[in-house]
């Protein structure tokens, strides 16, 4: 998968060193960060601040539980 965040490019990149499965939540928070940043930033913008905002939340609040990482 591409990745245009540096946070799904992250998560992606531990997902496959570690080999966790497609469906893996940690993949699947990445795949929802990435679509809504995507969407967000489209010419026609078909996400609101509330949707980004929240999807970069979930896959932030994943990574932290996954890598151990201080959520803030």
């Amino acid at each position: 998968m591409r990745t245009d965040t540096a946070l799904a490019q992250k998560i992606i990149e531990r997902a496959d060193r570690d080999g966790l499965a497609d469906d893996h939540a940690l993949r699947r928070a990445a795949l929802a960060f990435e679509l809504a940043t995507n969407a967000f930033y489209a010419p026609e913008q078909t996400a609101t601040v509330a949707q980004f905002v929240g999807a970069w939340a979930r896959a932030r609040r994943a990574w932290c539980a996954y890598s151990g990482e201080p959520l803030v």
